[in-house]
């Protein structure tokens, strides 16, 4: 009784407008004082949940992408994913998600990759003729690809919450990832047609294409393969490293920093200015999490203690017991939560509530981080907590509701038939992890 009513203050809260942290911290404050359980609870819950050196790698992963960020790395990798699809029929448009999943793999975070995709592709596509709705919208939903390239933040998220292999984890999104970013290429070939005006396309840029297509595409995209040799070198170190046994993830983040300062310095890209900025935006972005993060502990540790992931497996499986049904529900069920949580917040809070409910269908662990990634990322594109949709939309200068008709071909053909692959074909998500000798 206790911890329902303070799960439904924690909701009346967040939608009134109070922040996550605090709303959490004060529906566990309620339920402490309803139920009479002790405060100490709640200090050492919150200490243990930041004591765990597996989330140190998630500070050092978004440093090591912002420097690369300011040393112009990110420009690089678009260049070449560009030069890779320029062959393509709209290609620009298929740009994004190629350029999202390399971002992803020095970065790691969703919200990192579209908010420096935005700065390249906008200006670059609306010179172009492309129209700004589309472009906003295709950077929204290729945002998720940014944490299902490993190194993926969200999956040292679920390794805190249930001590599953950070690396299996990385592997694991790699195969989903990529068919993913595949199927929203094939998506926008398919739409471009309906959002790109070549009549409208500024002359210097028509000059610049014309000056491009007299050179060789292998010509183009050997340049830009040199340019981008320094993030190569980066997703080499993180990789060996890792499946190498040199490092740990934590180990590999702190080396990807000192790698990125190095460049900086190398190409004077970094000075002290920028050096200091980089840091400073980080340190903003990681405070607000790490704030965050004990408060939903709290509550998550109340939640398990009255029992309420086993009661959602047995309310489950006494509407079926059919594992195809069981895993829809757990699909909706992720769905839904995505559409008011924020991806942190998801993953803290609902792992645990889904666990036994996934172990009663021989689910692994492995197959529901990636079927919960999926949805996370859906989450950040639907309303009213659509995230990413709010992003692309301000940095686009457009409303949310004028996305929606991009939106609906990209999610329904490109999101969605990834979600259901996942969640019934296992192998997707277990075969490379296994083949590296990990326990899924």
């Amino acid at each position: 009784m206790e911890i329902g009513l303070s799960a439904l203050i924690i909701l009346i809260f967040i939608a009134f407008g109070m922040s996550v942290s605090s709303s959490f911290l004060a529906g566990g404050l309620i339920y402490v004082l309803w139920s009479g359980s002790s405060l100490n609870a709640i200090a050492s819950t919150a200490f243990f949940e930041l004591e765990k050196t597996t989330i140190l790698a998630i500070p050092l992963f978004m440093l090591a992408g912002s420097l690369m960020g300011a040393t112009g790395i990110a420009d690089r990798l678009i260049d070449l994913a560009a030069a890779l699809l320029r062959k393509r029929k709209g290609g620009m448009g298929a740009t994004i998600p190629l350029g999202s999943m390399m971002f992803g793999a020095v970065n790691g975070s969703g919200t990192a990759t579209i908010s420096a995709l935005s700065k390249i592709m906008l200006p670059r596509m609306g010179k172009m003729g492309w129209d700004k709705r589309y472009t906003a919208t295709m950077l929204a939903c290729s945002a998720s690809l940014g944490f299902m390239i490993p190194p993926n933040m969200n999956a040292i998220l679920f390794s805190s919450v249930t001590n599953a292999s950070i690396a299996a984890l990385f592997m694991s999104t790699l195969i989903p990832g990529i068919l993913w970013g595949t199927l929203l290429i094939i998506v926008n070939n398919f739409v471009y047609k309906k959002w790109l005006k070549p009549e409208t396309m500024t002359p210097d840029f028509a000059m610049l294409l014309e000056e491009e297509s007299k050179e060789s595409y292998v010509r183009s995209v050997w340049k830009a393969t040199v340019k981008a040799i320094p993030a190569i070198v980066m997703i080499l170190i993180i990789f060996i490293g890792i499946y190498g046994g040199f490092f740990s993830p934590t180990e590999a983040g702190a080396v990807s920093c000192v790698y990125a300062i190095l460049v900086g310095i190398l190409n004077k890209s970094i000075n002290k200015d920028n050096f200091i900025d980089v840091f400073k935006s980080t340190g903003l972005s990681m405070g607000t999490f790490m704030i965050i993060m004990p408060m939903v502990a709290i509550f998550s540790r109340f939640l398990i203690l009255n029992q309420v992931p086993q009661m959602i497996a047995s309310g489950i499986s006494q509407i079926t017991t059919n594992p195809i049904l069981v895993i829809l529900l757990i699909d909706l069920v992720l769905i839904i939560a995505g559409m008011f949580l924020d991806a942190g917040v998801l993953i803290l809070v609902i792992t645990p509530m889904l666990v036994p409910t996934a172990m009663s269908i021989g689910m692994s662990m492995t197959q529901l981080a990636v079927i919960m990634f999926v949805c996370v990322g859906i989450g950040t594109v639907t309303p009213p907590m659509a995230m990413n949709l709010f992003i692309g939309g301000k940095a686009a200068n457009v409303e949310v509701m004028d996305m929606m008709e991009p939106l609906k071909p990209l999610l329904l053909y490109g999101s969605i038939p990834i979600l259901l692959l996942v969640s019934f074909i296992p192998e997707l998500s277990l075969w490379l992890p296994r083949l590296l000798g990990f326990s899924v």
